[in-house]
């Protein structure tokens, strides 16, 4: 909870809707390589609802986007804070004039526009834009985040709005939990891997025996009345012998440690069923600051032939709590020993710098971009293009990019045609001396390249309709690199052309434009590049 300074430092912050809110997501769940940086209310599954600035300050950017916030307006608060409001279907009338401003002088639909401070000021519950269902949103909402302006950590919004705005009286609740008996060091059940056990009506079997060096972590949601929606966790705190061990309050995390959610959350697990189990215990390499722990990093060590209890205490942003209690049996019990000695495996060490440097490929990770060691399973093969390469037998993120670059094995007509793909989807790359180098925040999968030298395809659709209705449509297609921008002309004047969300659809809205209508016809043209540069135009005629 906030103490008292800062709720008065927030007192003056509003709703950003006029209506009572639901929430579809809360702050900090764990998703893949990312927590949700956010709210999202609801806006009763409808876009076209007014959004308000939750306090005063001034527009200091409006983001426009295919992907992640889609149509956004950031508003910079003069406490030290940013608010941003995501997602949106269109903006006031004066965010929307600079913003069409600096796109028809960028010639660019997407981009991130900036405001100066005398450009866009805005008061306390002002209608800033309409919501939407622009970007990565996979259904009408309006996303809600809170920054510090000064370091861009994150904080949870239900701290900004004010009491009663949200409502929640239901308790947190846990599904299951997961023991990590850790390698060569501990055992649990008399097994040395991971074991789940789950909770009936609140409860655990009461034979659970461990002995060595064990790690838990938990399965559990938040709820709130009237909505199915799940939630994440705010607090959770683990006790030994009520001794807290471990403690998460999911509140000011760093942008730029947003992927050690990987490594937090069992993302293994979750790529298998979808299921995140939260960690009691905190991996070398995962400095996300609002875990503590005791001096054992939360693994707890059985070393005595005794009864330790556990208690787990959630608890959510409101106060509402949920305990869970369980017994586990110190007892001495076998530990297995890897047979292959951890001397002579082939290891990225997770505090170090690493290399790999093999005919055909060259991968180098920096220094902070694992939890852990990481144990390469190395295997290569042959491709049209180059070879293609594996490192590792499972999926596994890294917290920053590393660079990969795959040697060319057979001459090509244009060499910045080609790109580095893992598993198919496109990283990109640039070529040099026979080599291409791209970024790769995973390395898990089959890396190998691609050659693109295909322009991407235009079709019009309902050409028909277009004179009557004022509006251009055209789908742009490019099934190899992707399509990477659109540009639209009338009589040799650019005009915007819209991406039509979630689907591959471009828009003109004649109205929209500049260019006066006179009945007359006019002559039109599209273009479109894909992510290797290739070209395609198409000309046309419209009356209008």
């Amino acid at each position: 909870m906030l103490n008292i300074s800062l709720l008065l430092l927030f007192a003056s912050f509003v709703s950003p809707v006029n209506f009572e809110i639901s929430l579809a997501g809360n702050f900090g769940e764990p998703r893949p390589n990312h927590f949700h940086g956010g709210i999202d209310i609801k806006t009763q599954q409808e876009e076209g609802k007014p959004v308000h600035a939750i306090g005063d300050g001034f527009v200091c950017k409006v983001s426009v986007s295919t992907s992640g916030y889609g149509n956004a307006v950031f508003v910079r608060h003069p406490n030290g804070y940013t608010s941003v409001y995501a997602h949106l279907q269109r903006f006031s009338p004066a965010i929307e004039a600079r913003v069409k401003q600096w796109q028809y002088s960028h010639k660019s639909w997407d981009g991130e526009i900036p405001f100066r401070a005398s450009d866009c000021p805005v008061v306390s519950g002002q209608v800033i834009a309409l919501s939407g269902n622009t970007g990565a949103s996979m259904g009408p909402h309006l996303h809600l985040e809170i920054h510090q302006t000064d370091t861009w950590d994150m904080y949870d919004p239900l701290g900004f709005l004010p009491d009663g705005v949200v409502k929640d009286g239901k308790r947190p609740e846990a599904s299951a939990i997961m023991a990590y008996p850790q390698p060569r060091e501990g055992a649990f059940c008399g097994k040395t891997r991971k074991m789940m056990l789950t909770f009936k009506e609140g409860l655990l079997p009461d034979s659970l025996t461990a002995w060595g060096k064990v790690g838990f972590a938990i399965s559990a949601d938040d709820f709130m009345e009237g909505s199915s929606n799940h939630y994440g966790i705010r607090y959770t705190t683990l006790f030994v012998d009520d001794v807290e061990v471990f403690h998460s309050d999911v509140n000011g995390i760093p942008t730029d440690m947003n992927r050690m959610v990987n490594s937090w959350g069992d993302y293994d697990e979750f790529k298998e069923s979808k299921r995140w189990f939260m960690k009691s215990f905190v991996e070398p390499g995962n400095e996300l600051p609002f875990l503590t722990t005791d001096k054992n990093k939360g693994y707890i060590c059985f070393n005595q032939e005794r009864t330790y209890k556990l208690k787990y205490v959630l608890k959510d942003f409101f106060g509402n709590e949920r305990v869970y209690e369980f017994r586990v049996i110190g007892k001495k019990q076998n530990i297995s020993q890897d047979s292959i000695p951890s001397g002579q495996r082939q290891e990225l060490k997770w505090d170090e710098e690493n290399a790999i440097d093999q005919s055909g490929v060259r991968v180098y990770i920096p220094k902070g971009c694992l939890s852990d060691n990481v144990i390469l399973s190395l295997a290569a093969d042959t491709a049209r293009w180059s070879g293609k390469y594996s490192f590792t037998k499972k999926s596994t993120p890294l917290f920053h990019p590393a660079d990969i670059a795959l040697h060319i094995t057979r001459q090509v007509i244009d060499s910045t045609k080609l790109f580095v793909k893992v598993d198919g989807s496109f990283l990109g790359g640039n070529t040099d001396e026979g080599w291409v180098t791209a970024p790769t925040r995973e390395l898990g999968g089959v890396f190998t390249l691609g050659y693109d030298d295909l322009s991407p395809v235009i079709s019009p659709v309902e050409k028909a309709k277009w004179s009557d209705a004022g509006t251009i449509t055209y789908e742009v297609k490019d099934t190899l690199s992707g399509v990477d921008r659109v540009e639209g002309f009338i009589d040799g004047y650019f005009v915007l052309f819209e991406p039509v969300p979630h689907s591959k659809k471009y828009v003109c809205r004649l109205k929209k434009t500049p260019i006066k209508k006179t009945g007359q016809q006019r002559s039109l043209a599209l273009v479109a590049w894909d992510r290797r540069n290739n070209k395609q135009q198409v000309t046309d005629y419209i009356n209008y």
